[in-house]
């Protein structure tokens, strides 16, 4: 079974589209999968083996010199004709702070379809794909490369979405995002018409989604086998407390009311130091608002191997939700997949966040994590967990056994399966 997967970042092991991929598709029996990254980057990846990557830098460059190219295949890590990944200059700074004209520029320029070139089309013809598999994605080029796919291939579209990229409970005063919303929504409706199957990554957004496009739509959860339970043994003084993964979307304000309350508990001696490993980019404001020397560690970035032995080694894993209103409404229908990389830790995790977010409800829903729904209860809290080792092992009991129950990897990967044979004997 030949699986295309369409997406806008390097399927790579220390990132969350490439971490996530390979855990849902990784031991599905005799598949083969090929890769196509609208955007820039260098994989890393052993799992797919090939890689057709498109950045607007070639496609502009394509535009001036025809015999530049605008796709490129990659067989291996080291290619010299991809960008290595932040060093992009004024590019990646408009990227990563998510200025709208950024968007639209780049809209404008993928809008000249160059890119539907021989190189494309071979790489697709040699592939062969049974299916096509792509994120469900606001994103206007994304999106005319799945219309050229499904036209061109008449192959199956299975789309995947992440976060609330359609309805239009969101907060913005710039124009220009919501008349890329507005834009975008069209698009989007008619890939779900095109789509066999729509996967979601909630319960609240099935719920909202299945409602809107009028279709059955899927959870499909990152999974782990959950056979055997690491063992929780004391050992830390003071506790250590974890966080790992992406502080934008205002998570890292809601870090600093952690690292404020320990900083108050932590007054007469240390009982719980805050370690924060993230590769968001720290700006010196985040870094003033958690400058608390003694009770919160920034750490910066490291490997997904690592992260996993760091996760083992904390007493609580914290995971942390914006309380401000605008980064509400953004991840308000997400689930944080480290989440499940927190179950299978078989740790106690502390989650700080508005009840009506995904993430949280969905915490609170199945008893796994000791849940905190407002700013003021969070130093009492801390307090609680921070003097009661029992309550440390209740939780750390119930994180394991939510993972069990909801994201047994073959369980989840039985209904992937399932899908895509029907959809090959169709």
């Amino acid at each position: 079974m030949k699986i295309l997967v369409v997406s806008c970042s390097p399927w790579r092991n220390d990132n969350n589209i490439g971490n996530s991929y390979t855990n849902i598709f990784k031991g599905i029996d005799n598949l083969e999968i090929a890769y196509i990254c609208c955007g820039n980057g260098i994989p890393d990846t052993d799992f797919v083996k090939k890689h057709l990557h498109i950045s607007e830098r070639n496609i502009i460059r394509n535009l001036f010199n025809p015999n530049h190219k605008c796709c490129y295949e990659v067989n291996g890590i080291h290619e010299e004709v991809l960008e290595p990944i932040g060093k992009n200059g004024a590019f990646d700074f408009m990227r990563k702070h998510r200025f709208q004209l950024f968007f639209l520029f780049r809209d404008i320029i993928w809008s000249f379809k160059n890119w539907i070139c021989d190189d494309l089309k071979k790489f697709v013809d040699d592939f062969n794909p049974d299916i096509i598999f792509a994120q469900f994605l606001d994103r206007s080029y994304l999106n005319d490369m799945l219309f050229f796919l499904k036209d061109y291939t008449k192959k199956p579209l299975i789309v995947y979405a992440w976060d609330d990229v359609y309805t239009l409970k969101q907060f913005s005063i710039s124009p220009l995002f919501w008349l890329n919303r507005f834009l975008q929504r069209k698009k989007l409706r008619n890939i779900s018409n095109i789509s066999s199957y729509m996967y979601v990554i909630s319960e609240l957004q099935q719920i909202e989604y299945s409602k809107i496009f009028k279709r059955n739509c899927k959870v499909i959860y990152k999974g782990f086998d959950f056979n055997k339970k690491p063992e929780y043994i004391p050992s830390n003084n003071p506790l250590k407390l974890v966080f790992s993964g992406n502080i934008g979307s205002g998570r890292w304000k809601t870090l600093a009311y952690i690292g404020d309350a320990l900083h108050e508990i932590n007054q007469q001696e240390p009982k719980g130091i805050l370690y924060i490993y993230t590769a968001t980019p720290i700006s010196n404001r985040i870094k003033q608002k958690l400058y608390y020397p003694e009770s919160v560690k920034l750490q910066g970035s490291v490997s997904a191997e690592e992260i996993a032995k760091l996760q083992l080694d904390a007493d609580i894993l914290v995971h942390v939700e914006s309380f401000h209103l605008k980064d509400r409404l953004q991840v308000r229908l997400s689930f944080s997949t480290k989440l499940v990389d927190y179950f299978k830790s078989g740790r106690c995790i502390l989650a700080i966040g508005s009840k009506n977010i995904a993430s949280i409800e969905y915490l609170s829903k199945n008893h796994g994590a000791i849940v905190v729904n407002n700013k003021s209860e969070i130093k009492k809290r801390l307090e609680k967990i921070i003097y009661s080792q029992s309550l440390i092992k209740k939780y750390s009991n119930r994180s394991w056994e939510c993972g069990k129950k909801n994201h047994q990897i073959e369980e989840i990967q039985k209904i992937l399966q399932n899908d895509f044979n029907e959809l090959l004997q169709q």
